[in-house]
């Protein structure tokens, strides 16, 4: 008699795959390399991507190098003292430029660099157009070195713009005796410029005087020169205590606008280096002996000498 031997269908063991078997006794199981190994590929298809990728690459060289996409168009809108010629080569667009090599963000920081630029954005478009906008810093004072040094445009943050031959309603300040200043540099203090401008702006109004121009000699000393000829001594403003006696000195020529004819051929000048006790002077007169109550009583002009 034989006997089978029953196999539940209730056994839920899992049968182990062939990748989770043992292997036999003495013997080692490994897969071959075949399964293992990436499909072939037909040369015919290699082939074919080498040649689109050739393809690919002369069609990007064309289009970067050729006419295609040069840049036909430089449109500009903003320059008033750089031509055209000056901002377009300063962005980097030469002859036969690609649209797709201008990088705007360093066309932007190449014109940042130059002096009259405060501010640029470049955005090229395709299929070959440049769309520049600048934004140029604005002039507000003339500045020459010496009574005989040429006139340089200065920015509100002091920079020398570029030359310029005459002043018009900007601020004329007359710098020390010495070469004349490159473009680019800082000939003033941006603070003191700052006051002159403002000083320009507001006299009318304070003492109804315009002004014609300012002296900053190498000592630090400021005179302003009044339309009518006579000056005003401020004294040395050179540090930032010195800068802000500047107020109470023009309300020193507020105060004594009573006493004084500003608009007299006669008037000299007017000493506000000790704003407590102004001293005026006269063409016609001499002048006055110091007062002893005041002390160090400033002289009626500026020393020759810096103290």
């Amino acid at each position: 008699m034989k006997f089978r031997r029953r196999r539940s269908i209730l056994d839920v063991r899992p049968r182990r795959g062939l990748e989770h078997s043992e292997p036999l006794k003495g013997q080692l199981w490994t897969r071959s390399e075949k399964s293992v190994r990436e499909p072939d590929v037909h040369w015919a298809w290699r082939g074919l991507a080498a040649g689109a990728a050739i393809a690919e690459s002369v069609l990007l060289a064309w289009l970067w190098f050729g006419p295609a996409l040069s840049v036909q168009t430089v449109s500009i809108d903003g320059a008033q003292h750089m031509t055209r010629a000056q901002v377009a080569r300063a962005a980097g667009l030469g002859g036969g430029t690609s649209v797709l090599s201008v990088d705007g963000i360093s066309a932007r920081r190449n014109l940042l660099s130059q002096t009259w630029v405060r501010a640029a954005t470049v955005d090229p478009q395709l299929p070959g157009t440049v769309l520049i906008t600048v934004s140029e810093w604005q002039p507000v004072a003339a500045y020459h070195a010496g009574k005989t040094g040429k006139l340089f445009y200065l920015s509100d943050q002091a920079v020398v713009l570029g030359v310029t031959t005459t002043e018009g309603t900007l601020v004329d300040v007359q710098g020390p005796a010495g070469a004349d200043p490159r473009v680019g540099d800082h000939p003033l203090d941006v603070q003191l410029l700052t006051a002159l401008v403002n000083i320009q702006r507001g006299l009318p109004g304070l003492i109804g005087q315009e002004v014609s121009g300012f002296v900053f000699d190498s000592c630090g000393d400021l005179t302003l020169v009044a339309k009518h000829g006579w000056k005003v001594y401020f004294g040395r403003v050179l540090t930032p205590e010195e800068f802000a006696t500047l107020r109470d000195k023009l309300t020193a020529l507020k105060a004594i606008a009573s006493q004084v004819n500003y608009n007299s051929a006669d008037l000299e000048y007017v000493n506000v280096m000790n704003p407590a006790e102004a001293a005026v002077g006269y063409k016609s007169r001499e002048p006055a002996p110091p007062s002893p109550a005041a002390g160090a009583t400033p002289s009626p002009s500026p020393a020759a000498a810096c103290r």
